[in-house]
């Protein structure tokens, strides 16, 4: 009987403790979406995978605050379905815009959230053509503060997928490689007021990595890197992603950027 009794107390002990409390942490309770905007053409800013694919979000109202990243497409815009309903800022300054932060609150359910921002460079009228043998872009080459940029570098990046970037393409421009695109990039571009108009092609003659060494679709993107006072970390803009069919008769801008 004294056994019952004692585990009976050991019983109702355990079961007032916090051991058996039921965690009543809500759940995940607000979505957002959103764009980030160039702040003088009010286009969309490109974001590129990987160096610039990710934003710095803090929660505020925490005795020690961390910043969470946020995936941004590749086109500008980004979406987050796993979020608290509170106040937020961007304090993002390792990106290619300008350091910015940003406030700004979600409520519960659905949010959109717009960022304005000032890219480093613009790729203005950006033009795509196939010309005998070669692939040509013609644009605008544009920075922001021309007042903190000593240099702009520009160059047509290829590769196998959407994904094309200065982190993933395929054409060389190393001179001591004999798969060379001499026209394919420019060092240091020759500033009018901020600006250039600029000229670059790729020779699809020249295989190049996985380019123009098999019949499939090509990827195509011009960059440019402004550099000066400021972007210490050489983060590249971007014109939007170009698909070129594997005949080189159609060349479109690439528009679906879902996760899948």
């Amino acid at each position: 009987m004294k056994k019952i009794l004692v585990l009976l107390s050991l019983l109702i002990l355990a079961t007032s403790c916090d051991w058996f409390v039921f965690d009543n942490q809500e759940s995940y309770n607000a979505q957002v979406e959103g764009r980030f905007i160039d702040s003088a053409t009010g286009d969309l800013v490109q974001f590129a995978f990987y160096n610039t694919s990710k934003i710095s979000i803090i929660e505020e109202g925490w005795d020690v605050e961390e910043a969470e990243e946020w995936y941004v497409k590749c086109n500008g815009t980004y979406r987050n379905n796993l979020v608290f309903a509170g106040k937020y800022r961007l304090d993002t300054k390792d990106q290619c815009f300008y350091p910015i932060v940003i406030p700004f609150t979600l409520e519960k359910g659905k949010n959109t959230v717009d960022f304005t921002v000032t890219p480093y460079a613009r790729i203005l009228n950006p033009k795509i053509t196939y010309e005998g043998t070669k692939l040509v872009a013609r644009f605008t080459v544009q920075v922001a503060d021309a007042a903190q940029t000593s240099k702009v570098d520009v160059a047509l990046f290829g590769f196998t997928d959407r994904f094309v970037s200065e982190s993933n393409n395929n054409f060389i421009f190393d001179k001591k490689n004999k798969n060379y695109q001499p026209e394919g990039k420019i060092e240091k571009v020759k500033l009018t007021n901020g600006q250039a108009d600029v000229e670059l092609s790729i020779d699809t003659t020249i295989p190049s990595g996985n380019q123009f060494v098999y019949k499939r679709d090509h990827y195509l993107r011009i960059g440019a890197v402004a550099t000066g006072n400021a972007n210490s970390s050489k983060r590249y803009n971007y014109s939007p992603v170009y698909k070129v069919s594997s005949d080189f008769s159609k060349i479109e801008e690439v528009t679906n950027w879902e996760e899948n």
